[in-house]
């Protein structure tokens, strides 16, 4: 027995050594390998905010073409799925700019479709219902278009938004009308009676109040209707002396908004756009927005300045023939920070993904965006996201607050000087 013993020690011993040669001879593991990768976008390709849609898609489909290979500047993101032998696919879903619709092919795309993760979907309310609808899926939902605060205020688990909130943009106006005011203590506030436009009007007195400003008068008109009527009221209780606020949901009623207060011959020193309406290129096109303020999470001129942002902007003009707008530049922001964390990943599993984004690091000269980059709080609200302030002058927008940002571009103030001009 002692002798069979001696023997089973020396075999098991002899199959360990083997083991541990042939471990110690075969070469570090490899870079896992992930395939194909599939991204859903959420986009309202038919509706009201078609044009916004068309946009988002457009962001989307360039941020893919970087991720994959395609040469561009080194950004965060791009390449990324390629050293892992991945290749990056779009899965396209038009929203219609309806929350159920919305919901419906998010349930799709990440059920049948099979999608690592979902960018998107433009309109508050509709991203809302999408991202509810997913996070019983548990799946990661990455935002780049949507402004509302409260879309990162529902404790999701894996609801991520990387652009500024309507508080950021509020901020930066109050912050820009505390320079241009001149001893001007009030506001006044013009806003769509909508669930959006009465939100965003809210938080306008709200941030009055904490800069040290007192609303005069906040006037409502119907949603789809006549501002002319609430114009005329608004101006029967503050002079025209006083900055005004102008909030709108959607791009017909900011294009009304902007229309009336030339036909009423309206003369506010400062008007501030200010909500989700004002968003979409064409709110802001026609003559009569001259000399408007508006918020931005993207500006063509600084990017026109930045030796990562302006190629890609190059890039997106020379194979769309239109602008980068705000929404194309959100929606390949979303893409390439949603490639980024699954890249870090190593994978496409939802948990995995979503550590990653918790984790990110992103700094800004990785980013097209006037940021200082890409880093999530506790709520999934990028926290380095900015917004800028621009201002239309003789048909072209360019950046007056933050002051680091425009040293040439001082705001015309009051508007009369520049209507003037």
């Amino acid at each position: 027995m002692s002798r069979m013993r001696l023997l089973s020690r020396a075999a098991l011993a002899a199959v360990l050594l083997s083991a541990a040669a042939c471990t110690a001879s075969e070469p570090p593991s490899e870079t896992p390998r992930i395939g194909e990768v599939r991204i859903g976008v959420l986009a309202p390709r038919t509706g009201p905010s078609r044009a916004a849609g068309t946009e988002a898609q457009r962001g989307a489909e360039l941020a893919a073409d970087l991720v994959n290979g395609e040469q561009g500047p080194a950004l965060a993101g791009a390449g990324g799925l390629a050293r892992l032998g991945g290749h990056l696919s779009l899965l396209g879903a038009d929203t219609r700019g309806k929350s159920d619709h919305a919901a419906a092919e998010a349930v799709r795309l990440v059920s049948t479709e099979h999608v690592a993760g979902l960018v998107g979907a433009y309109d508050a309310d509709v991203t809302e219902v999408a991202s509810q609808r997913t996070e019983r899926l548990r799946v990661p939902f990455v935002n780049g278009d949507s402004t509302a605060n409260y879309l990162t205020e529902r404790g999701l688990d894996w609801f991520f938004r990387t652009g500024p909130t309507d508080r950021m943009f509020g901020e930066a106006f109050f912050s820009a009308l505390g320079q241009l005011a001149d001893g001007t203590r009030q506001i006044a506030v013009l806003y769509s009676k909508d669930q959006q436009g009465s939100v965003v009007a809210k938080l306008t007195e709200e941030l009055a109040s904490e800069g040290g400003f007192q609303s005069a008068a906040k006037v409502a008109f119907l949603p789809g209707g006549d501002p002319v009527p609430a114009i005329q009221q608004l101006r029967s209780k503050a002079p025209d002396q006083t900055p005004l606020f102008a909030v709108a949901s959607t791009p017909a009623d900011a294009t009304a908004v902007v229309k009336a207060i030339r036909q009423t011959g309206y003369t506010p020193p400062g008007i501030f756009a200010f909500g989700s309406g004002f968003l979409e290129t064409g709110a802001l096109a026609p003559t009569d927005a001259e000399g408007l303020f508006a918020g931005t999470a993207w500006s063509r001129e600084v990017a026109g300045r930045s030796p990562v942002a302006k190629p890609v902007m190059e890039m997106y003009e020379d194979r769309f023939g239109a602008p980068m707008s705000e929404v194309a530049a959100g929606s390949f922001t979303a893409v390439l920070v949603l490639a980024d964390a699954i890249g870090r990943a190593g994978s496409t599993d939802p948990q995995r993904v979503r550590s990653a984004l918790l984790n990110l690091d992103i700094p800004g000269r990785e980013m097209i965006m006037p940021w200082s980059g890409v880093r999530f709080d506790t709520f999934h609200q990028n926290t380095a996201a900015a917004g800028v302030v621009e201002q239309r002058v003789k048909g072209l927008f360019r950046v007056v607050f933050p002051d680091e940002l425009q040293p040439e571009n001082p705001a015309v103030w009051p508007l009369s000087r520049l209507r003037k001009g």
